[in-house]
């Protein structure tokens, strides 16, 4: 049984990709550019791997795919420079993309009356940049991006804060932060748009962020 929504919340945890921006696909056919003429088998693995592991910072998978998909040594040093035409494949589609539907208006209607945290798995100097870039500094008292993975980005909030976790509200796209927020007591609200709902099928879900500010007591 999920826990019920916090209305409203004394503070919200947002993952970004798929639930501020929608950035999920882009990111996700980066994967098959990265990647082109690889076999087609594994790049299905590939795919399968990026949507159940979605908020996972990207390093981390280019290691898996390198050494467990096509069967190179995943060192460091090659890890970086897949990471870097990875980053050079998406940031400027990032900062061009649309807004998921409802997402600004939640922000703007939860400003000054909710504390609210971005945790990603886009390394954090990147965050920086792309959140200032498209004007959204102001609502966040905190950023959490890569290296930190998110049960500790999500640790490192609840603990710093001392927030109550059934007053707490985390907000994503992913299994990822699904089951960190499940283990900490957080209700979560799961983004589930066409195509991409990988979530139990008792999980609260919506397919995008429009009625929120309403859902969330927060007119």
């Amino acid at each position: 049984m999920p826990l019920p929504l916090p209305r409203p919340p004394a503070a919200i945890i947002f993952d970004f990709d798929g639930v501020i921006l929608d950035s999920t696909p882009l990111k996700h056919q980066a994967w098959y550019t990265l990647y082109a003429g690889e076999d087609a088998a594994r790049l299905k693995e590939m795919a399968d791997h990026d949507r159940i592991h979605g908020g996972v910072t990207r390093r981390v998978k280019i290691a898996h795919f390198e050494k467990n998909l096509f069967g190179r040594s995943g060192d460091p040093e090659s890890v970086e420079r897949i990471a870097q035409r990875y980053r050079d494949l998406v940031f400027d589609a990032v900062m061009a993309c649309r807004f998921i539907p409802g997402a600004r208006e939640l922000l703007d209607n939860a400003l000054g009356k909710v504390d609210m945290h971005l945790v990603s798995g886009t390394p954090l100097d990147e965050l920086k940049v792309i959140v200032d870039g498209r004007g959204l500094t102001k609502y966040f008292k905190s950023l959490q991006g890569g290296p930190v993975l998110k049960p500790e980005a999500f640790a490192n909030i609840m603990k710093a804060h001392g927030y109550e976790p059934a007053r707490t509200l985390a907000i994503g796209d992913a299994m990822t932060e699904y089951s960190v927020a499940g283990s900490l007591g957080i209700p979560f609200l799961a983004i589930a748009a066409d195509g991409h709902d990988v979530f139990p099928d008792d999980a609260i879900r919506v397919p995008s962020l429009e009625g929120a500010v309403k859902t969330l007591g927060l007119e």
